[in-house]
């Protein structure tokens, strides 16, 4: 692989200074895949981790945490707290005894006093903003969180977010955490504009579509992969007929400059907003080098208009749609 240098850039108006690729750890649940990748992400420049206490039951936490554990003061560490843990019906959502709980939990597993980014998984509609701002503002006096933020909710949540927390006087949501990628762009709409008027930092998760930009999927063989079977997300979102005839120009574009569907998909990513940030989910250390070495590719207009021209408004996907069974969400 040939040597890149990593870029970084602001996050928001935090003052975090963050690498360009967030390694997400939704993946990452077996210590010894866990281990390997996460050494090479930290040899490559990549100072900034995504993860959540839901993650495998808690093991992702456990092994980002052994991983960075002596690298703790050169890391931005970012885990999310809203689905559930256990069994126990007052143990999910956003409701202050929850949070706390599992906040406490996520700091033990990651090996450290602190998080940077403590983000809200995703929006609890029977908790007031008012207390879920007190909430993860009481996170924040107690040291044990740097900054807060948010993951799929709408734009109009997010504005309803800012004016409560500057009407109490409340840190606000300074980070959002969106669904974003070449075959759902309904964040262009609102939430990426409001974002950017408002300074708020944007990382954005299913940079590749749950796998469908990589190129491994086709019309005939959709269900071939171990994740197809079991994801049936993927089957529904982003192997519509309609999607591959984006996936098609995305691999065609790819072979012609010398370079892999997913790191065209992530230099598309990269070319669209200043400061976006993709979380990649990598099951491999091939992955994660690939990821590095898509900085270094430059679009055209020519390129990008060609890839987005057949995109369709379509329905929203990936938000709350109830609080799942704990063990469901891995």
């Amino acid at each position: 692989m040939n040597v890149i240098t990593m870029n970084y850039s602001n996050l928001g108006k935090t003052g975090l200074r963050v690498s360009k690729i967030c390694l997400g750890t939704m993946t990452l649940g077996d210590p010894m895949v866990a281990e390997c990748i996460l050494k090479r992400a930290i040899e490559l420049g990549i100072n900034f981790f995504d993860t959540a206490d839901a993650y495998w039951g808690g093991k992702c936490e456990e092994n980002l945490g052994k991983a960075t554990k002596e690298y703790r003061d050169d890391v931005v560490i970012c885990t999310k707290v809203f689905f559930p843990t256990e069994k126990k019906p007052i143990s999910q959502g956003l409701n202050r005894h929850h949070v706390d709980v599992e906040l406490e939990r996520s700091l033990k597993r990651l090996q450290t006093s602190y998080v940077d980014l403590y983000l809200t998984h995703r929006h609890d509609p029977t908790v007031s903003f008012e207390n879920i701002l007190r909430t993860m503002n009481h996170t924040i006096d107690q040291g044990k969180v740097l900054h807060i933020g948010a993951s799929t909710m709408y734009a109009w949540e997010l504005a309803k977010s800012r004016w409560v927390a500057d009407r109490l006087g409340l840190e606000p949501f300074q980070v959002m955490e969106c669904h974003y990628n070449l075959l759902y762009r309904e964040e262009e709409r609102e939430m990426l504009p409001l974002c950017r008027d408002q300074d708020i930092g944007v990382m954005c998760w299913g940079p590749l579509a749950r796998g469908a930009l990589a190129g491994g999927y086709t019309r005939e063989k959709r269900s071939d992969s171990p994740r197809a079977a079991w994801d049936t997300d993927l089957q529904h979102w982003f192997l519509r007929l309609d999607d591959f005839q984006i996936i098609d120009r995305v691999v065609e574009l790819a072979k012609q400059k010398d370079i892999s569907p997913a790191q065209l998909a992530l230099s598309w990513l990269l070319s669209k907003e200043a400061g976006v940030v993709p979380i990649l989910g990598a099951t491999s250390v091939r992955h994660v080098e690939e990821a590095v070495e898509a900085l270094r590719i430059r679009l055209s207009e020519h390129d990008v208009a060609y890839i987005e021209e057949l995109y369709k408004p379509r329905a929203l996907i990936g938000h709350y749609a109830g609080v799942p069974v704990a063990g469901d969400f891995k």
